[in-house]
């Protein structure tokens, strides 16, 4: 039994596009799971799939390929974290530029729809030689992760019937 996944969030797709709306550096956009060494950086951002909600499943089967196809509507909250000069400027400037047409463009392309974020927060952090600019916002959206896997139909069914 073979799953195939249809579609899926794609988080490097996801930070591809938060760097290009900020015009930095993809390298400067970090999974927040995977943060490397950021010592040296003055401005970054990381970014974290925070958590997903089902909102509902349909179950199709498609007798002509005999398979069946999950298709679930859920609501990701992805959670960014702007660190350096400019923090709570460059989270303004994200949040503002998700309702344009070309953003909604790129994200219908990637099988998502932005809902709403959340209020931006200033979160001023302490570090070694005073504190650095930090602010966090969480962005809402909707996926539609799809799955299939191969049903094979029975043609004919043997009963046996046993009288007792």
């Amino acid at each position: 039994m073979a799953i195939k996944t249809v579609s899926r969030l794609d988080m490097t797709d996801i930070r591809r596009m938060i760097a290009d709306i900020l015009t930095l550096p993809e390298s400067l956009v970090l999974d927040a799971n995977d943060i490397q060494d950021i010592s040296e950086q003055d401005t970054f951002i990381t970014v974290l799939n925070a958590y997903q909600t089902d909102i509902g499943t349909e179950v199709k089967f498609n007798g002509t390929d005999e398979e069946e196809i999950i298709s679930t509507l859920c609501e990701v909250t992805i959670s960014v974290n702007a660190y350096g000069k400019n923090a709570y400027d460059m989270l303004c400037k994200l949040t503002e530029s998700m309702r344009l047409t070309v953003i909604w463009q790129r994200l219908k392309h990637l099988g998502m729809g932005y809902l709403k974020c959340s209020q931006i927060q200033s979160v001023p952090t302490t570090i070694p030689n005073g504190t650095k600019q930090h602010a966090q916002v969480d962005l809402t959206f909707s996926i539609n992760p799809i799955v299939k896997v191969q049903v094979n139909r029975g043609n004919t069914v043997k009963f046996n019937i046993q009288r007792g």
